[in-house]
């Protein structure tokens, strides 16, 4: 049987989506915070001669707001205020550390390992987990529980008490590892650590029928657990936090600038410019060619960074105009989409953009991330803000009767009675932000 075989051309048009190296370029610039960038832009005039460093104004860097991050009194203390947010960048070093655990799961599959990455590289320097997780699962396209069986195995990993939400949950985890941990160890972090601080530890022991000594014992273990996980992997370190965005008050207007002061002033050598001019050929021109590219790509990059960072700041700045008048108490929910749908960009682009990035504003230095809240939707479709529940929960319980104080999914039910669908831990969750003890601890007083 014979098969005839023939060859043709094809002609096939395709559309594809390509990255062009100025692209790729700027990206990657534009996760980098202001010391990051710093750092690159010297390693960058090392390596091609092409590029002059021009040094910063070192008036200029005097006058720059530089907060050491143990000032805590410098950021302005309310409910929502997360002083967790406000650490320096963690060591670059714990990333490896990390990703070598990650490295040995040889079960999970590439989408998996994306966003086990995902939620390392959104870790802050306490080692604590800083993203939403239906933010994540929608990022991802995946269901929110296969976030949260990411999330337990990389809480899985060392140090204990990695990739925790809470402190809560940061001690829960330790104790849960250890295997010499005291009976009820775990009950007591999650269920009676505002007894066990304020010493009530007969209250605890009538309620598990042990001896108070046992309740002791187990606190004093308790307060061994090491509540900053990382910690104990990085070396302790005094930095300063540099504000990316500066934002000053003139005649009632906000002005938005970009902190450059502390960056060295990209030039090309004018020496090798003019060789260049003569050396259009050969090796010698190849080179230089190929070094002048890249200090224009470089020089390109960080004037796109800076232009996309005013962009996503005045964007959110809009969004969130009684930040101004009232501070963190007046922030509304805000989602990265929103900002991304204003602005014309991508939703990662703006994650990037906010990524490790601080803002000077006249009611302190936050973390641009702290703009983001991620409110409650309402029955009639609206969103509320969760300041605004946490203020509803604290009416409920400051008008409960004393003798039958509220359980967390009463409370819940009555907010569900006023529209605001809301599940008891979250209710948990606020009410512990209140500093509010359960209900058990309400009834003995």
């Amino acid at each position: 049987m014979l098969v005839e075989v023939s060859l043709h051309l094809q002609h096939k048009l395709e559309t594809k989506l390509s990255l062009t190296p100025y692209v790729k370029q700027s990206l990657e610039i534009l996760k980098y915070s202001l010391e990051e960038l710093e750092h690159i832009i010297r390693e960058e005039a090392n390596a091609n001669p092409l590029i002059e460093l021009i040094e910063p104004n070192s008036e200029h860097l005097l006058e720059m707001a530089r907060v050491p991050n143990s000032q805590a009194s410098n950021y302005e203390s309310d409910a929502l205020f997360d002083p967790l947010l406000h650490i320096p960048q963690q060591d670059s070093s714990i990333e490896p550390y990390l990703m070598e655990q990650l490295a040995v799961q040889r079960r999970l599959t590439k989408s998996e390992r994306e966003i086990v990455l995902y939620l390392i590289r959104n870790l802050n320097e306490s080692g604590y987990l800083d993203c939403d997780m239906e933010e994540t699962a929608e990022r991802f396209r995946v269901p929110i529980e296969k976030c949260d069986e990411l999330i337990s195995l990389l809480q899985s990993f060392e140090p204990a008490g990695i990739g925790a939400r809470s402190l809560r949950e940061c001690l829960q985890l330790q104790a849960a590892r250890d295997g010499n941990a005291p009976k009820h160890t775990e009950a007591l972090i999650l269920r009676h650590l505002e007894d066990l601080a304020q010493g009530d530890f007969q209250f605890v022991a009538d309620l598990y029928g042990v001896p108070k000594r046992e309740i002791e014992n187990a606190f004093s273990y308790i307060k061994q657990l090491n509540p900053r996980p990382l910690m104990a992997v990085q070396s302790a370190r005094q930095e300063l936090i540099i504000p990316d965005i500066i934002v000053e008050e003139f005649n009632g207007e906000h002005i938005i600038s970009i902190n450059d002061m502390y960056l060295p002033q990209i030039s090309i050598n004018p020496h090798y410019e003019e060789l260049l001019r003569i050396t259009d050929c050969g090796e010698t021109g190849t080179y230089l060619k190929t070094k002048l590219s890249d200090a224009i790509l470089l020089m390109r990059g960080i004037e796109q960074r800076h232009e996309t960072l005013y962009k996503v700041t005045e964007s959110i700045l809009k969004k969130q105009r009684a930040f101004f008048q009232k501070g963190t108490k007046a922030l509304v929910p805000l989602r990265l989409k929103e900002i991304a749908d204003h602005v014309g960009l991508h939703e990662s682009t703006v994650s990037r953009t906010i990524s490790n990035k601080y803002i000077r504003t006249p009611k302190g230095i936050f973390a641009l991330k702290t703009f983001f809240i991620r409110g409650v939707k309402m029955h009639n479709g609206e969103v509320e803000s969760p300041l605004l529940i946490k203020e509803k929960i604290k009416a409920i319980i400051d008008s409960e009767d004393r003798n039958k104080p509220l359980s967390d999914q009463k409370i819940a039910n009555l907010l569900l009675a006023e529209g605001i669908p809301i599940a008891r831990r979250t209710v948990a969750k606020y009410r512990e932000e209140l500093s509010i003890p359960q209900s058990a601890r309400r009834t003995k007083k």
